[in-house]
């Protein structure tokens, strides 16, 4: 749902910060890469869909790979609408969010989002046997901690 991109963001970008602040980093080249690292990561962990471990039969418009390929990537403002695309193994929405984060440029934010409206109950409510943990909130939770580790030794 739209409120995953806020949380991803907003979950690292003050660690970001003391960390650029105590290595002396290029944020933009920090920001870029932890982007592309943490939103890969994302996209993979994202279930494409098989239907033969769901306990009810998928809808009629069903495409397998349609979570997958709908986490969007954008400057500054939050995509809007929905991709009628299907990407099972992800490499489209990898391609399509390392473009547009190459763009970032250090100024505003990068947001990362997905309109699909069963995004959220796949990534809270355990819809998915391949994502029972989600796919956003366990990836920002493992980069939390290398992000504390990472900015805990360069301060020692």
């Amino acid at each position: 749902s739209r409120h995953l991109a806020r949380m991803c963001i907003m979950s690292f970008t003050l660690d970001l910060k003391e960390y650029v602040d105590k290595t002396g980093e290029d944020i933009v080249e920090v920001v870029q890469q932890t982007c592309i690292e943490v939103f890969t990561k994302i996209i993979i962990d994202t279930p494409a869909g098989k239907p033969e471990l769901w306990k009810n039969k998928p809808p009629a418009d069903y495409k397998a790979g349609a979570l997958r390929a709908n986490w969007q990537t954008s400057l500054n403002q939050q995509a809007s609408g929905i991709l009628s695309k299907k990407d099972k193994s992800g490499k489209q929405a990898i391609s399509r969010m390392k473009a547009m984060v190459s763009k970032y440029d250090g100024l505003g934010s990068v947001v990362f989002v997905n309109n699909l409206s069963y995004a959220s109950r796949i990534e809270y409510l355990g819809h998915s046997t391949q994502a029972p943990t989600g796919m956003v909130r366990v990836n920002v939770a493992a980069f939390q901690q290398a992000m504390d580790q990472a900015v805990k030794k360069v301060s020692t």
